[in-house]
């Protein structure tokens, strides 16, 4: 079955039809679109039973960032150097994409996790490198710049960014021929590569965090109450308790 449109969105003659448009494939595309949010839902259901410590943690990050944020919002700032400049940019692009990268995980579209994370990293990286004064435009933050606890899962993230390990993809993908192309086109839930990239994720927020502080503090004054404190020894708490930190470390 076909259905012309004309250039006014409506039933036209063959004069002013410039598009054909099959109704079946639009089912099998709405059809095929719905498979894979009900998969990724059910996927994000598992991940969240399974992570609920590690879920916490983020939970409790997320709100030390909108802390700091709202308690700050609207004051002068003191010092708007460029380095100032160049951290704050960065700073709010990592907040900004903090919320997709943990869908990706949870969802179990860890390719496409993989990405954000390595981007997560290099950011921390690069932050580190602006204040050291040693950053150069262009040029993506050197691996020894970046953040603790993270150097171990930076190849692994590579080779999800570039795709490059077969392996490591098919281990992912979770293909099957009993299962057929299509199941293998949806994402499956792992909870081993679930469990590594969301510790991966909350330990990256974390250190968003400790950057956060520190940007806040050289333009605001901005210093961190006795409660946030508490919070983050939660967080670093949980962190230990999952293996991501080493009892006594300080950042």
């Amino acid at each position: 079955m076909h259905t012309r449109i004309s250039d006014e969105g409506t039933e036209g003659t063959e004069g002013n039809m410039h598009y054909f448009i099959d109704a079946g494939y639009i089912a099998i595309g709405n059809n095929f679109a719905k498979n894979c949010d009900s998969a990724r839902a059910l996927n994000h259901q598992d991940a969240i039973a399974d992570l609920q410590k590690l879920a916490q943690a983020h939970t409790l990050l997320m709100g030390l960032i909108g802390g700091i944020l709202e308690n700050n919002d609207g004051r002068t700032v003191h010092n708007e150097d460029d380095t100032t400049k160049r951290r704050f940019v960065l700073t709010a692009a990592f907040v900004q994409g903090i919320t997709l990268c943990e869908q990706s995980i949870l969802q179990s579209l860890y390719l496409q996790a993989g990405n954000l994370l390595r981007q997560e990293f290099e950011t921390l990286g690069l932050l580190s490198e602006v204040k050291k004064g040693i950053r150069k435009d262009g040029k993506v933050a050197h691996a020894q710049n970046a953040p603790w606890n993270s150097r171990k899962l930076y190849g692994e993230l590579s080779s999800l960014a570039h795709m490059s390990d077969h392996k490591l993809l098919e281990s992912i993908i979770g293909y099957q021929t009993s299962w057929g192309d299509f199941a293998s086109t949806i994402p499956q839930y792992k909870k081993e590569t679930a469990t590594r990239l969301y510790g991966f994720h909350v330990s990256m927020v974390m250190g968003l965090v400790d950057e956060l502080h520190s940007l806040y503090w050289d333009m605001f004054g901005y210093v961190i109450g006795e409660r946030e404190n508490e919070v983050l020894n939660v967080v670093y708490s949980i962190l230990v308790k999952q293996g991501l930190f080493k009892a006594g470390y300080s950042a």
